[in-house]
């Protein structure tokens, strides 16, 4: 799949109680290209873990070394095992956030997903 570069990638956050999870979505409506971070939600098997996947592809737990956010820009530098799911160590994208959440507000998801990440400078 490699970076994903169009402009119409659209942000979500998604919770599924039914399912024990919760996840930050970013779909490229172009390509339906997918980058989720997933984390079980509180008193779950894995509540203290995230994941990251392609929506397809199994979960890679702990797959981001680095992020952060400009603007409406998001960038990953993954672990190489998450690197090989998308073809490219650093995937970057503007949001377009859908569901009538704001860029704020994901960003404030995925912080909150990735706890302990550091900050790419």
């Amino acid at each position: 799949m490699g970076t994903l570069l169009s402009m119409a990638i659209i942000g979500s956050y998604e919770r599924h109680p039914d399912l024990g999870c919760e996840a930050v979505v970013f779909l490229d409506e172009e390509s339906d290209a997918c980058f989720q971070l997933q984390r079980d939600l509180p008193g779950g098997a894995r509540a203290g873990e995230y994941c990251i996947t392609t929506g397809a592809s199994a979960p890679v737990f702990g797959g981001v070394d680095q992020w952060r956010r400009i603007g409406d820009r998001f960038e990953f530098a993954l672990t190489p095992r998450a690197a090989r799911l998308f073809d490219d160590p650093l995937v970057s994208f503007v949001v377009r956030p859908g569901d009538g959440a704001s860029v704020d507000e994901l960003a404030e998801h995925v912080t909150r997903l990735l706890d302990g990440v550091e900050r790419l400078s």
